[in-house]
């Protein structure tokens, strides 16, 4: 932390010596170039440095406002846009500056009837943190027909789409976003945020990934980043883009939220603990911050401490799943084995219940002599249709985000419980092998599938790619290959690794 903070004090220095010497319209043009660049940091120090010289020059006033709105300092573009005349005042400035401020009314006021896009954008933006969603739509609307720059506007409607769980609607939008302005920050963080919702996180991070690139200093866009990668498993990845958080805005609890994810990923269940125990008091608004603190403390052996936590979410989300199977399995820890049994049973008597929620259900009833302990235990070895498929659509999903962890564990799950291996189970299951770096494991269970399913292209096409790519058995993955180009002579990813095994 020292060493970011030094970072930042030693190039804003940099920067006020390259100011030194320069007329103000010099600075005026350095700030302007900044200011192009994202680098709004920069351009705030060559327009303070200016304007000591042209204490007034409206120019170098209204250029600061939108830098300080940039910068998320309402206050300071406030303050920057009293030094103006009324009249050269930008209404969508003040609104912004208000809006910033927390001071929505006043915002709409500013605003007024909106003239432009921008300004309905504002306008809208305001009249939701009110909580007059009708009227932020219809302003919405009016400011589609209005002139300029429509990519913010667009962007906020995507945003209520999928406060509304219209994830189609947002998507779609979104892309109308984008196609206003490719490079709008707000474009493409709403972006971001719809292909995750919708569970597409490499289209997510793509998103992410572009803000950050676009606008280093852009918060939202830094979390988002480094969040997604958390969420595909890129922990080191990840572990990056904190330090880059860390920079921005080192207090913010999203921070450490993030830092206690990963370690919870990593099995640090103490250190998750650690950096959420200090503000107890912030998680309270936050039920993903809750449900993470949750899971760190019974995973250290606090189980009632983590009850205290987790009773509130099932309170608020009856139907949400892992809230529901921690909370008995706390409660099972702290020996109470009747409250575990009232909570899990719901789950358990789904007949896509799941494995642990089984277990649960099994050791809670056996406590207190319930008799569906046997017929619990049972279903353990058990599989239905159900589960098969709920399982199986994990897995797909997981595979399709590049989750290649959660996607193993889903098709091992599947595996075991079967009674007869299915080949595309194995052959899903050795791609995530090999996307993980198991190799030796990958080859085995490929080579497993291709027995069961010896004329299923696909099949032959993992096998025999992963055959020559380790050079394990270059030759025999060669005439896999060519057997599946056969099979499925259309299939582009056959045709590349087929043509890479005759370079090769």
């Amino acid at each position: 932390m020292k060493r970011a903070r030094t970072t930042i004090i030693a190039l804003a220095s940099l920067v006020l010596l390259s100011a030194c010497g320069l007329a103000p319209e010099e600075k005026l043009a350095k700030a302007e170039a900044s200011f192009a660049a994202k680098d709004y940091a920069a351009a705030k120090i060559y327009l303070v440095s200016a304007l000591k010289e042209k204490p007034g020059d409206a120019e170098m006033l209204l250029l600061l406002a939108r830098t300080q709105i940039a910068l998320g300092d309402g206050e300071g573009a406030f303050a920057s846009l009293q030094r103006l005349p009324k009249t050269l005042r930008s209404a969508s400035l003040v609104g912004e500056a208000e809006m910033l401020r927390g001071r929505y009314a006043a915002a709409i006021e500013a605003i007024g009837e909106p003239e432009t896009a921008d300004e309905a954008r504002v306008a809208a933006l305001a009249h939701l943190a009110i909580g007059d969603l009708d009227t932020a739509k219809g302003v919405i609307a009016q400011g589609e027909r209005l002139e300029g720059d429509k990519a913010g506007l667009l962007a906020t409607l995507a945003r209520i789409q999928i406060g509304e769980g219209d994830l189609d609607a947002a998507r779609a939008t979104a892309d109308r976003a984008l196609d206003a302005n490719r490079n709008s920050l707000d474009a493409l963080l709403v972006s971001a945020r719809a292909h995750y919702a919708a569970n597409d996180l490499p289209s997510a991070l793509s998103a992410y990934e572009k803000a950050v690139r676009l606008y280093p200093q852009s918060f939202a866009a830094a979390l988002g980043h480094a969040a997604t990668l958390g969420d595909l498993g890129q922990l080191e990845k990840a572990r990056e883009g904190l330090e880059r958080l860390e920079e921005i805005a080192p207090e913010v609890i999203e921070v450490a939220h993030l830092k206690a994810r990963i370690a919870l990923a990593e099995g640090d269940w103490e250190h998750a603990r650690e950096l959420l125990q200090a503000r107890e008091a912030e998680l309270r608004e936050n039920p993903s911050l809750q449900l993470t603190y949750a899971t760190a403390l019974l995973r250290v052996g606090q189980a009632s401490q983590a009850r205290a936590w987790l009773e509130p979410l099932i309170e608020d989300f009856p139907a949400s799943r892992e809230p529901r199977r921690l909370l008995a399995e706390a409660q099972l820890a702290s020996d109470d084995p009747r409250a575990a049994l009232n909570t899990v049973r719901a789950l358990a008597e789904r007949p896509d219940a799941r494995p642990e929620e089984l277990s649960i259900a099994a050791k809670a009833a056996r406590a207190v002599g319930d008799p569906a302990a046997g017929r619990f235990a049972r279903r353990l070895g058990e599989i239905t249709p159900e589960w098969i498929g709920s399982e199986l659509a994990t897995a797909d999903a997981a595979l399709r985000n590049r989750q290649w962890h959660e996607a193993a564990a889903s098709y091992e799950a599947i595996n075991a419980r079967t009674s007869a291996p299915n080949a595309m189970v194995l052959n899903n299951l050795a791609f995530a092998k090999s996307k993980l770096g198991k190799r030796e494991d990958a080859i085995r269970i490929a080579l497993e599938a291709v027995k069961i399913a010896p004329d299923h292209p696909a099949v032959l096409d993992t096998a025999g790619w992963l055959l020559v790519e380790t050079g394990k058995d270059p030759a025999r993955g060669l005439k896999m290959l060519e057997k599946a180009a056969r099979l499925d002579p259309d299939n582009v990813k056959i045709a590349q690794h087929l043509a890479a095994a005759k370079r090769s």
